[in-house]
């Protein structure tokens, strides 16, 4: 019995302990709020999402993109089960409606674009909906994209499917640019100039490459490209001696437009006459000589007219450049008198601004106060002159001495007799404003070494100063340039003498090519610089029959990548290089040790170009021909690049047949017969070569590879635009690697 009772006590302490957690569950009810299952479908579309569950007051926003060639035409909704449907359609007119507490809204709808959005928002449910949404769409007729140009090569027009990318693009011919885009796109119109976007288009420019439009097409787009020629532009370079004003052109180096015409006028100034004229044209000279009244260059006679000081002609249809030297001669009845009064001095003479051949002249000469006092006097007669203390009580120019009298408190007397030549008498005094410590400056100057006889870069003034311009190796010196104080004066390195603010400087080349200028009496601040040109032998590049090797070569054990890729890891292989570009891989791969130079006569390579180095030594070597232009921007040929090629190998002779290929009738076929019978290059199946085909960067590599041997290395370059299956795909591992 005891045991029974203690077993039915364990039992109902068990019951009591289970007894809290029944009574909780019966008493709480959870209950989950009403939800909207919404569905999304539709045809011709992707969908970033294609259901959702949507509590009383929520929304979500569905995006969709629309397969080419198609587009939306309207959002259906239907709310409710298969009882108590109801449905509601909204489109890019009604953009929202509502129907059984669910609202649909158009956010964006696609307007030249495939892109577009819509929102489901639910209202205060009460049961569970059941949200079915299904975007309709039609099929769009295709559009015409075309693009025109004359002078150019046009690529890209076509019809395309609604929705599609369209490309059309335009190179100009060599010679020619782009000017403007007109474009019309469905009932819209606009010209570009620039690259910028339109209406969803984008426009990459480019004058002389190739420029681009580029956007998924909505409607009918045509671009008509204006292409026009390159102006060819000619120099004009006018020298004249002292004694001459250049009146037109406004400086004495203009550029005119090839068939253009220029006014020139020269003045005589007092006591000058203007005695002739030289005039260099292309590689052809004529002459004019003061009275005569006609320059008659070739068949072409050119009236000159002078008068009242003056001299004006025209000259026609220029076609070259053109480099015109005046000469001067003294008015022998008004020679010129000048005088320079310096800080605190006078100078008085007894004759008026000119005189006549044979005259003398006494100036007097003083100071302003007797508390200064004359400490330097000046004589200029023509091109000499030369600078003494008044106490020395003669002054020598030009091989004759003239005297200085010393009248007592300060005053001097100076004696130029027999005056054939201009004059000019100046002084200063021991208070004088001039610059008593001139500096002398030398600019870097490009392949040569300019040096100085004194080692301060300061001098007293009335000092003298030879400066040394030495070339270097395989280089001449071209010109020299002098600044004195604000003035300065660029000449030929063979000429004997500089003039500089009416005064003339000696200077002097000799046998070593070393050029030497001869400064005297400096009073103020002296710059000087210089240009030099590569002088190497007419043999050069490559080895003359003695078997020395030339300065400019080719160098095939380069063993360095000539070509890279792109940020995006694109090699780009079907893209054309440029001139400038196929210049600079070249001359990577050349020995071009001290021959280097930035200077040249291109008008589109400034010095401060990024290939203006590279361009520049390969034109002054003979790989690239000189000219006015270089046109860097254009796309080279396939001529071009093996010319230069057969040029850094040194041209060598060829005996082999030059009617390999039907269309190589130009000045490169030699080039490209020696490149095809060393295997550098191939033709077509019709037998042509297509020398003036732009080549591309897989045709590049593939070129270069073959010139330099290469045939191992590289394994590890890969681009994501070039797959195994490409035709060169080795080649172009070889032309990025360091082997």
């Amino acid at each position: 019995m005891r045991q029974r009772w203690t077993k039915r006590l364990a039992l109902l302490l068990s019951a009591l302990l289970w007894m809290p957690a029944a009574l909780a569950a019966n008493d709480v009810t959870v209950i989950a709020p009403p939800e909207a299952a919404v569905t999304v479908g539709g045809y011709h579309m992707t969908l970033d999402k294609q259901d959702a569950a949507l509590q009383s007051g929520q929304s979500h926003t569905f995006s969709f993109t629309m397969d080419t060639g198609y587009r939306p035409t309207g959002v259906q909704v239907s709310v409710g089960d298969s009882v108590d449907t109801q449905m509601m359609t909204v489109n890019s007119v009604s953009k929202t409606a509502t129907v059984k507490d669910v609202t649909a809204t158009i956010v964006t709808w696609p307007e030249r674009t495939r892109n577009g959005s819509f929102s489901i928002q639910t209202g205060a449910l009460t049961e569970g909906k059941t949200v079915k949404v299904t975007i309709q769409t039609e099929q769009m007729p295709p559009y015409i994209a075309d693009i025109t140009a004359a002078n150019a090569a046009v690529d890209g027009g076509k019809s395309y499917e609604y929705g599609e990318t369209a490309t059309l693009s335009v190179i100009p011919n060599r010679g020619y640019r782009l000017t403007k885009l007109s474009l019309t796109y469905g009932t819209v119109s606009t010209t570009v100039t620039s690259s910028t976007t339109w209406n969803g288009l984008k426009i990459t420019w480019s004058e002389t490459n190739q420029t681009a439009v580029t956007g998924e097409l909505y409607d009918n787009l045509t671009v008509a490209a204006t292409v026009e020629q390159i102006p060819v532009t000619h120099k004009v370079t006018i020298q004249m001696d002292n004694g001459l004003k250049l009146i037109n052109p406004g400086s004495t180096t203009t550029t005119v437009n090839d068939g253009d015409s220029l006014y020139i006028r020269v003045n005589q100034e007092s006591g000058y006459l203007l005695g002739d004229l030289t005039c260099q044209y292309g590689k052809s000279y004529a002459s004019w000589a003061a009275g005569q009244t006609y320059l008659t260059m070739g068949n072409t006679r050119i009236p000159i007219k002078e008068s009242n000081g003056s001299v004006t002609f025209t000259l026609p249809e220029i076609h070259s450049d053109y480099t015109l030297y005046f000469t001067a001669t003294y008015d022998e009845n008004n020679i010129p008198i000048t005088i320079d009064e310096g800080t605190r001095i006078n100078i008085d003479s007894d004759s008026g601004d000119t005189v006549a051949r044979g005259d003398d002249v006494e100036f007097t000469i003083s100071t302003t106060s007797t508390r200064y006092a004359v400490q330097k006097i000046t004589l200029k007669i023509g091109s000499n002159s030369a600078t003494v203390s008044p106490d020395n009580g003669e002054i020598r120019v030009g091989g004759r001495t003239y005297a200085i009298e010393d009248k007592g408190n300060g005053k001097y007397v100076l004696y130029v007799d027999n005056i054939r030549e201009p004059v000019t008498v100046s002084a200063i005094s021991n208070a004088s404003g001039s610059v008593s410590r001139p500096t002398l400056t030398i600019q870097s100057s490009s392949n040569m070494t300019i040096t100085k006889s004194v080692s301060s870069s300061q001098i007293y003034a009335g000092d003298a100063v030879t400066f040394y311009f030495t070339p270097s190796t395989n280089y001449q010196i071209d010109e020299i340039t002098v600044k004195i104080g604000t003035n300065s004066k660029t000449v030929g390195a063979d000429n004997t003498s500089v003039s500089v603010s009416g005064t003339t400087y000696e200077m002097r080349r000799n046998t070593s090519g070393v050029v030497s200028l001869y400064l005297t009496d400096i009073r103020q601040n002296v710059t000087v610089s210089g240009r030099a040109y590569y002088a190497g032998s007419s043999t050069t590049p490559g080895t003359t029959p003695g078997g020395v090797t030339g300065l400019v070569q080719l160098n095939e054990a380069s063993r360095g990548a000539f070509m890279t890729g792109y940020p995006d890891g694109t090699f780009r292989p079907e893209s054309n290089i440029t001139r400038a570009e196929a210049v600079v891989m070249l001359y990577r791969m050349s020995n071009v040790t001290g021959t280097t130079t930035t200077s040249g006569n291109f008008y589109d390579v400034p010095s401060n170009m990024w290939c203006a180095t590279e361009v520049n030594t390969f034109a002054k070597a003979g790989i690239v021909d000189s000219g006015s232009y270089f046109y860097p921007n254009q796309n080279i040929t396939r001529g071009e690049l093996v010319e230069m090629l057969y040029r850094l190998s040194g041209k060598p002779s060829y005996t082999g047949s030059l009617t390999r290929f039907g269309d190589v009738t130009g000045s490169n076929r030699t080039a490209i017969a020696y490149a095809a019978s060393r295997g550098w290059v191939n033709g077509y199946p019709d037998g042509t070569f297509r020398p003036y085909d732009y080549i591309t960067r897989s045709e590049v590599a593939t070129l270069m590879t073959g010139v330099l041997g290469r045939v191992s290395g590289g394994s590890q370059i890969s681009y994501t635009d070039v797959p195994r299956t490409y035709w060169a795909y080795r080649y172009i591992q070889l032309a990025s690697s360091d082997i």
